[in-house]
């Protein structure tokens, strides 16, 4: 490589992003080295230390250019030292060390005797975000001792303290004029140690609103001192022999290496020099004090936290929190911080553990955890295996045979007859074609058929007639619409982003109706769904958006497609409610809504303890949890503004910011073309004998002029303004006309700008770990865990898989995405299950699971559970592609029964046998939801406007607390409506026509409607001003369509079959006409012309249609 493109490859890269080179000739494992001072390197200038080289290969050099704070380099016994007597050295940043949770231990070599006064910093680690207390406030850390004028004892005891918070202490003295090894170690979850010559001196975990917070952007480093200060009582006064700090807190036989080695180098006659005294067993040395302090609350059938002491298996079994154990790491076991911080035992209940005993159960810990009793893994693992039928691999029924009453050859009716027939039942006879084709169509595209498409399907004699009028409808771009109101209700999409209590504050999120069009555009190509979940869960880890210099269509649709995890309410927008509490609300509720949506489990009693009915641990919640962390740690958060994206890469957006101030210049430059111009003609109509003296005048500022400066500028003017209108007309023709060029582009470049914000997740700030939460309290973290599924959902044939993240990120959501849609594994088998029975519940109004969001043990279990495995098989097989699936279910007899049953002996068996329907003899009336009745009526009356996505159409809320559209006062007769789905979107404020029909509340997801019958919704179908505009404009287009415009007897056939689909019979044409007619006298009788008359009636009956069950219900 040339020399010129290496150093210019060393300058361009971050710190840190090099790689360091480990020493190869290390006496102990170099593992995650940052920094290794050894004092026998430092280099002296003028008698005192300039600079103390690193060794690790991190360039971690720390230096002092002020001669007057250098510390010096002595000879103690034969061993070179740094004495620092107000003396410090710093590195501005300490390479290897991240932003945000940084675990580490550090090892110091030191001898001091206690100081007169003062409490001394021997070492300080503190963030790169700023340099007072308060930006550095519980982001750092500091080593040394405090002299506590309230706690003498503490004096010269090691201390590892948070920066301006919490401090964690040891139990001996450390300065005593010896030479000493001592540890400081922050192992994350706000657990801290402390070693004294190899043995522990202190173990716990910074309690409150006082711990550690994480680095911000990093760390920087100081010793003998607070990096950037210089207070007398800090200072250090002592000697350091060698420094070293890892970016981790070490494993047992790391330590003991590392401990080895220094205790022989400095001879320090430690703990680490000791042999290896007789293994430590817990049958003999640790269960008896376990007994002694733990047994009256962690034994027995139902110990306290489901933590089990009384036998090892207990230990690895863990409780709430998880294993209390790691074999070989005591700095990873939950029982070691617990029992050395002195929250367990609990006050109240007895002594706690003495230090001699802390320490057995730590050298118990590191070296293995052995016991007597063998340790089964396996069954451990197997513990969590569930025999539900949920949890299962999918598998594939045999398809029952043929019998009497299947006239269609499809497997669904077989597998509904195979039920149906031990009750001496069958399947109802088929729905008319009118009833069918309506059905249909509502179902698939939520749009009323018109006469025309009803009449050519009636007629349509072909043996796949049905089959082509599925495909049909399939194909309509309208099916999108229709099938992604189902998948927005499951993933509680709104299009604000907070949780919307407020009825007159609207916050509607940047953008994030792209995410709406996305859902709707994927079904419309019938995307398979696993794609279809893996772009929505990991789209932004599919594609190197970071660094991609323009955005193609696949990275904009990948990005877009992460709205999925923006859906949870999310309040952080407002100052005063950005805090943790909400923040990991927010977090919680994302997973929450996953768990339910996609695998058909309520995990929300998880959070705090274990599920009383299913087996899903507490544990199971934080790690499932894990998967989407990264995107919203809450120790990282980014407000919902910040999160807010442009879809322009880094030179998209920089040309279009060129291009777009380069416009504004040329207007600028044009429009003082004009102004000049005026200004000129302006200053020419003041006599020139008093021009100098006016803008003299003007210049000065009105309470200082004098009585000539004030008569000028009153009567000749206080300045020479002009308005943009005047400027223009000075201007001539062809500049008039750049200059409308240019503001049309000016505006054109906004726009672009302003519609590329999308609302996308991405991996924020760096990689912290997760814990569970005791009692889901984010200020009493436990273990930590690593993402997972449910451990009732995991086999060892499918082990986590790896993947490959495109740019920085954790690639943690891809390898969700990568298990659930594993179809042939039991997660994969339950998110298919899920889907298809979700599609069966769209089309019977209940789905095969009663109970969609609970497929767990206390859900209800399938009505046809063959059937259920059969489609879902089926579904896989297809690709997981919808439309094939909605094809298949819609060919069924099942499907196409009639929902109605008449008073024959087989009806009158069926409704003694079956009541509620669950065997499906007859198919289910099903009442429109929400969006459907106002779409219905949009369709009938020939105002709805078909165009497809968009931002949504704002509403309003009016004081007598109604919601309507923006524009409700000024309907006209060509006024047009847009779908119910492109309307604005809130969690808690819907239409009040919407409302009324049960659309649901998204305070969390939906995945069943409410479906309930009541008067409000009649009294709104009678009053609403929507309902009346769109029963006018239904009678003017009966009206106009109609040759003779007194032909109320065809105006009524048309607006009859418009709304209801069928026509009507002469029956009730004649109690229309006689309706009709009382109206038209009646409204004639007011004072009305005949032309108004006759429109008023047909009106008042055109809104009766609206009305009717017929209209509202799906046959």
């Amino acid at each position: 490589m040339p020399r010129s493109f290496l150093a210019a490859l060393v300058l361009c890269c971050p710190a840190g992003l090099l790689a360091a080179e480990p020493p190869a000739d290390a006496p102990f494992s170099p593992t995650g080295l940052v920094l290794w001072l050894d004092a026998a390197d430092a280099k002296v200038l003028e008698g005192k230390v300039a600079e103390w080289p690193d060794r690790s290969g991190r360039g971690n050099n720390v230096l002092q250019s002020n001669a007057d704070l250098r510390p010096t380099k002595v000879d103690v016994q034969g061993l070179p030292a740094i004495r620092f007597a107000n003396a410090k050295l710093e590195r501005d940043r300490l390479v290897g060390f991240l932003s945000g949770e940084q675990t580490f231990q550090v090892f110091l070599v030191m001898q001091a005797s206690l100081q007169q006064s003062g409490s001394p910093r021997m070492l300080d680690l503190a963030s790169l975000g700023g340099a007072d207390n308060y930006s550095n406030k519980r982001k750092g850390f500091w080593v040394g001792y405090e002299d506590y004028s309230l706690d003498p004892n503490a004096k010269g005891h090691l201390r590892v303290g948070v920066s301006v918070g919490a401090e964690g202490a040891a139990d001996r003295l450390a300065w005593d004029a010896k030479r000493h090894l001592v540890e400081a170690v922050y192992a994350g979850n706000q657990r801290w140690a402390l070693y004294q010559d190899g043995t522990a001196v202190g173990h716990g975990r910074y309690r409150g609103d006082v711990g550690f917070l994480g680095f911000d952007r990093g760390s920087k480093l100081a010793l003998g001192h607070y990096h950037g200060k210089q207070e007398p009582e800090h200072f250090y006064q002592g000697d350091l022999f060698e420094v070293l700090i890892f970016d981790h807190a070490l494993a047992a036989r790391e330590q003991q290496q590392l401990g080895q080695y220094l205790d022989t180098k400095y001879n320090l006659k430690s703990a680490y020099s000791e042999p290896p005294t007789q293994a430590l067993v817990f049958e003999e040395h640790i269960q008896p004090l376990l007994a002694r302090q733990c047994f009256d609350c962690h034994a027995g059938d139902e110990p306290q936290s489901g933590l089990n002491l009384t036998e090892i298996m207990g230990l690895f079994r863990g409780g709430t929190s998880g294993p209390a154990i790691v074999p070989g790491s005591a700095q990873q076991s939950i029982l070691m911080h617990i029992t050395g911080a002195k929250e367990m035992p609990p006050k109240e209940g007895g002594e706690p553990l003495s230090n001699q005993d802390i320490e057995l159960i730590r050298r118990w810990i590191d070296s293995g955890a052995k016991a007597r009793q063998p340790v089964d893994l396996a069954a451990l693992a197997n513990e969590h295996k569930s025999d539900h039928w949920a949890f299962q691999r999918l598998r594939l029924p045999a398809v029952p045979e043929s019998g009497q009453g299947d006239t269609t050859g499809n497997p669904i009716d077989r597998f509904v007859l195979r039920k149906l027939k031990p009750k001496q039942l069958s399947l109802s006879p088929p729905a008319d074609r009118t009833t069918l084709i309506r059905r249909a169509a509502l179902d698939l595209t939520g749009i009323l058929p018109t006469p025309q498409e009803v009449t050519a399907f009636t007629n349509d004699d072909a043996p796949t007639a049905w089959q082509t009028l599925l495909d049909r409808l399939l194909n309509s771009p309208h099916f999108g619409e229709r099938w992604a109101r189902h998948w927005l209700d499951g993933a509680g999409y709104s299009d604000t982003v907070a949780i919307d209590n407020d009825q007159v504050i609207v916050k509607p999120a940047k953008g994030k109706w792209k995410y709406r069009d996305y859902v709707v555009r994927s079904l419309n190509e019938d995307r398979p769904y696993d794609q279809f979940l893996t772009e929505q869960l990991a789209g932004d880890e599919l594609v190197d958006w970071r660094t991609a210099p323009r955005f193609d269509d696949n990275i904009r649709e990948k990005l877009v497609a992460t709205g999925l995890l923006r859906c949870s309410p999310d309040d952080t927008d407002q100052g005063e409610l950005n805090i943790f509490s909400i923040r990991y609300f927010v977090l919680h509720r994302t997973a929450e809504s996953l768990a339910q949506n996609l695998l058909g489990l309520t995990m929300q009693c998880c959070k705090c303890h274990d599920h009383k009915f299913e087996p899903i641990s507490q544990r199971d919640y934080y790690r499932f949890t894990a998967f989407i962390t990264p995107a919203l740690q809450p120790r990282d958060w980014l407000q919902p503004q910040h999160r807010e994206m442009r879809m322009l890469g880094k030179a998209e957006l920089a040309e279009l910011t060129q291009q777009r101030d380069q416009q504004r210049g040329e207007l600028a430059s044009l429009r003082e073309v004009g102004r000049k111009r005026l200004y000129d003609q302006a200053l020419a109509a003041v006599p020139e004998p008093l021009r100098e003296d006016l803008l003299a005048a003007q210049k000065v500022a009105k309470e200082k002029r004098d009585e000539i400066q004030k008569y000028l500028t009153d009567k000749l003017g206080e300045k020479f303004e002009f308005k943009p209108a005047q400027i223009t007309d000075a201007l001539s023709e062809p500049q008039r006309q750049h200059e409308s060029e240019l503001v049309r582009g000016v505006a054109a470049l906004d726009r672009q700008e302003q519609e590329s914000w999308v609302q996308a997740v991405y991996d924020v700030g760096s990689r912290r770990p997760t814990f569970v939460l005791r009692r889901g309290e984010f200020e009493m973290p436990g273990a930590e865990v690593r993402a997972g599924l449910f451990r009732a959902l995991e086999d060892p044939d499918f082990p986590a898989p790896d993947t490959a993240p495109q740019g920085s990120t954790s690639g943690r959501r891809l390898r969700l995405a990568k298990q659930l849609t594993n179809w042939k594994s039991p997660a994969g088998a339950l998110v298919a299950r899920v889907r298809v029975n979700r599609i069966w519940q769209r089309l019977f109004e209940v789905g095969i699971v009663q109970t969609p969001s609970n497929f767990g043990r206390s859900g209800v279990p399938p009505t046809h559970p063959e059937l259920l495995e059969w489609l879902t098989s089926s579904f896989v097989a297809t690709g997981g592609k919808l439309k094939p699936l909605l094809k298949r279910i819609m060919t069924s007899q099942t499907y196409r029964q009639q929902s109605f049953s008449d008073d024959s002996e087989a009806a009158n068996r069926a409704r003694r046998a079956d009541p509620g329907n669950q065997l499906l003899w007859r198919q289910r009336l099903r009442r429109l939801e929400a969006e459907i009745v106002r779409d219905s009526m949009l369709v009938a009356s020939g105002r709805l406007d078909p165009k497809l996505g968009g931002p949504p159409s704002p509403t309003l809320n009016r004081p007598d607390g109604m919601v309507v559209e923006v524009g409700y006062d000024k309907v006209t007769e060509t006024t047009t409506w847009r779908r119910s789905m492109y309307l604005l979107q809130r969690r808690n404020y819907h239409p009040s026509v919407l409302q009324a029909f049960d659309q649901p509340l998204l305070t969390e997801n939906c995945t069943k409607r409410d479906a309930s019958a009541s008067i409000a919704q009649s009294l709104m179908m009678l009053n609403d001003q929507f309902v009346g505009d769109q029963a006018a404009a239904l009678a003017r287009r009966v009206i106009g369509q109609s040759k003779d415009k007194q032909d109320a007897a065809a105006q009524i056939s048309r607006a009859f079959q418009l709304t209801l689909v069928r026509g009507a019979n002469d029956e009730e044409l004649q109690w229309l006409l006689d309706a009709f007619n009382d109206h038209k006298r009646a409204y004639a009788n007011s004072g009305q012309d005949p032309a108004a008359s006759h429109q008023a009636a047909m009106t008042r009956l055109c809104q009766a249609f609206f009305s009717t069950s017929e209209f509202l219900y799906v046959h």
